[in-house]
């Protein structure tokens, strides 16, 4: 009886221990398949937040862009304004270069008027 109870113990003993190396590449196969999971998850959420920063990326790329654009605009028409008034300029300077000429000739004309009437009375004195 002594050596039934110790063959049942040991037989036990081999079953569970066998159960337990069946088990043990089940756990170990979960164990690799949730780390797998993991590892697939983990690579998702980079992918996602290098997405994310590209997006960002690209938009930043496109405000800069627009922004030189419309600097761009500006200078133009900074550019276009200057020429006008540059043009302006001239255009009042030749008209106070012709004013200028115009009253020396106007001057030259009173001076000529002045020395024909100071003729006149002296022609007349003798």
């Amino acid at each position: 009886m002594k050596q039934l109870l110790t063959s049942f113990a040991v037989a036990a003993l081999l079953l569970s221990g066998r159960h337990a190396q069946a088990q043990t590449p089940v756990d170990s196969t979960q164990m690799r398949l949730q780390m797998q999971q993991q590892r697939a998850l983990d690579a998702k959420a980079a992918l996602d937040a290098q997405r994310q920063q590209a997006a960002a990326s690209r938009s930043s790329v496109s405000t800069s862009k627009e922004q030189i654009r419309q600097q761009r605009e500006a200078m133009r028409e900074q550019q276009r304004q200057m020429k006008e008034q540059k043009l302006e300029l001239k255009r009042q300077q030749a008209a106070a270069k012709e004013a200028s000429r115009q009253e020396s000739a106007a001057k030259n004309v009173l001076r000529e008027e002045k020395r024909k009437a100071r003729e006149a009375r002296k022609a007349s004195k003798s």
